[in-house]
């Protein structure tokens, strides 16, 4: 009984400090006469195009992932390294990047015939690139954890690869095809740049018109409606989630040998996705206006004279501390969420996704307004909220399938929550918490949403709001090469990142 109301008090705490701001947002602006654009064809055909192109992306991405998750999860080759290592583009590849390379890739002689950009298509594509390898980690990891002996007693009842897969393996790793779809989706219904860009005018989803309402006719009102009906729809298919049943399973899967097409067709996927990041680096290094090889930018970024009207490298220290405090914070926070987890928590976790980031940003900025809390800690308050969906996913699997015997065997020994953290957990799960810790560090460093809505350029320069001036200003081959910078740094944390979990 204790430990349930333990559970039910975390949650509690969780849902207050997202719905804290928006509550007095609500509070001030909302008008019951805005509920009439509810009546308004328009809004049901955004509605409608943003769960279309977003199941149509989420449906693709599922389907693309397959065969380089099972090619994963069974071979230990350097292509299946290198595909495992993808799960760094959904989590952390700047989202402007991936704009500006599938902008030129459109455009290329033989591409541009097929009227690829400003289509449906054209999202779908980004969409898919984006986000198809969190289907790549979450089923070839799940795959990886269920017995051989079940393959083999399944073989010998006469089953083939297609049954076994179908009957024996999908059941059980389903929840983890749930958690990858559900996150998928959201990403892709939630999405701004790659619909504003690739889709144009043309095209809108919901998220789009929370933008257009905040910083065009600042109607706070009509935005939280907009706002509401997100969210709705995201809670709504994170309760499916309560109807999949879990299965308590673990073991270890053997290499084995597969059909030399499993083998091609995840060389080409792994392929096409390494491909369109290094095209993001060599753009840094060409002179847009000559074409011809560069490394001035990198020079300008760094000089004295730049800095005095662009404050790079503050930007970079500032980014650095601020996403190193943050992430500490998270980590812990996610701990004891999951400590405390019910089948409520992730119902509640992800749905803290369908707040827009503009929307939340301006609802604590408001509090600074109302109560003076310094801009700062709301800042690292949008950050915690934004990041601690993406680090619950990193961390589930880990704590939340801490061996048994091992828990019960630290609650004789240990008195109370800090002993166990102290003597049992840490000291396991260390390798696990510095891993999630820089990939947590490397989603907030390259965040531009949150810190962009609340204007804190002047207050705090930031290397994502640095870099957006620098596109303002047109000063395009700094931008390529403070993009390469940040990214690299990115990379750096999520890789090292990686190596801390495959230690564990």
């Amino acid at each position: 009984m204790k430990r349930d109301l333990g559970k039910y008090i975390v949650n509690g705490i969780y849902i207050v400090l997202w719905l804290t701001p928006i509550y007095f947002f609500a509070k001030d602006f909302f008008e019951i006469s805005s509920l009439e654009i509810l009546k308004e064809r328009y809004l049901k055909e955004v509605v409608m195009f943003s769960i279309k192109q977003g199941l149509y992306s989420t449906i693709i991405a599922l389907l693309i992932g397959l065969i380089p998750a099972y090619y994963t999860a069974y071979r230990k080759d350097s292509i299946s390294k290198l595909i495992q290592g993808l799960v760094f583009i959904p989590f952390f590849f700047p989202v402007i990047s991936i704009v500006t390379i599938f902008s030129i890739i459109f455009n290329l002689p033989l591409i541009k015939e097929l009227n690829i950009l400003y289509t449906l298509k054209g999202i779908i594509v980004a969409n898919v690139f984006y986000n198809s390898p969190i289907f790549v980690k979450y089923i070839s990891e799940g795959l990886k954890k269920i017995p051989k002996e079940l393959e083999e007693a399944m073989r010998i009842d006469g089953a083939g690869t297609f049954v076994i897969f179908f009957k024996g393996q999908l059941p059980i790793i389903l929840p983890q095809i749930f958690r990858a779809f559900i996150l998928v989706f959201t990403y892709c219904f939630l999405g701004l740049g790659i619909i504003l860009s690739l889709g144009g005018i043309k095209y809108s989803n919901i998220e789009v018109e929370i933008a257009n309402t905040l910083m065009g006719g600042a109607d706070f009102s009509k935005a939280m409606i907009l706002g509401g009906i997100q969210f709705i729809i995201l809670l709504a298919l994170n309760f499916l989630g309560l109807f999949i049943k879990e299965y308590e399973i673990y073991g270890e899967q053997e290499e084995k040998n597969l059909n030399p097409l499993f083998k091609i067709s995840s060389l080409i996927y792994m392929l096409f996705q390494y491909g369109v990041i290094i095209l993001t680096f060599l753009l840094s290094f060409v002179n847009q206006y000559t074409g011809k090889f560069s490394i001035k930018a990198y020079y300008n970024l760094f000089s004295h004279e730049f800095n005095e009207n662009y404050e790079v490298i503050n930007s970079i220290i500032n980014s650095f501390g601020i996403s190193a405090i943050v992430s500490i914070i998270t980590v812990f926070l996610i701990y004891v969420i999951i400590k405390n987890y019910s089948r409520l928590t992730d119902i509640i976790i992800f749905s803290n996704m369908g707040i827009s980031g503009a929307f939340l940003a301006i609802t604590l900025y408001y509090m600074n307004i109302l109560f003076n809390i310094p801009l700062i800690i709301l800042l690292a308050v949008g950050y915690i909220i934004g990041a601690i969906p993406i680090g619950y996913s990193f961390m589930y699997q880990y704590i939340k399938k801490f061996p048994i015997t091992i828990l019960e065997a630290a609650e004789l020994d240990c008195k109370n929550f800090y002993q166990r953290f102290r003597y049992v957990d840490f000291p396991i799960l260390k390798n696990i918490f510095i891993s999630s810790f820089l990939q947590i560090f490397a989603v907030i460093f390259g965040e531009f949403t949150v810190v962009y809505t609340m204007q804190l350029g002047d207050i705090l320069p930031i290397a994502s709001l640095i870099n957006y001036s620098l596109v303002s200003n047109k000063k395009y081959m700094e931008s390529s090469a403070f993009s390469a910078i940040i990214l690299f740094i990115v990379l750096g944390a999520f890789l090292l990142g990686e190596y801390f979990k495959e230690r564990d």
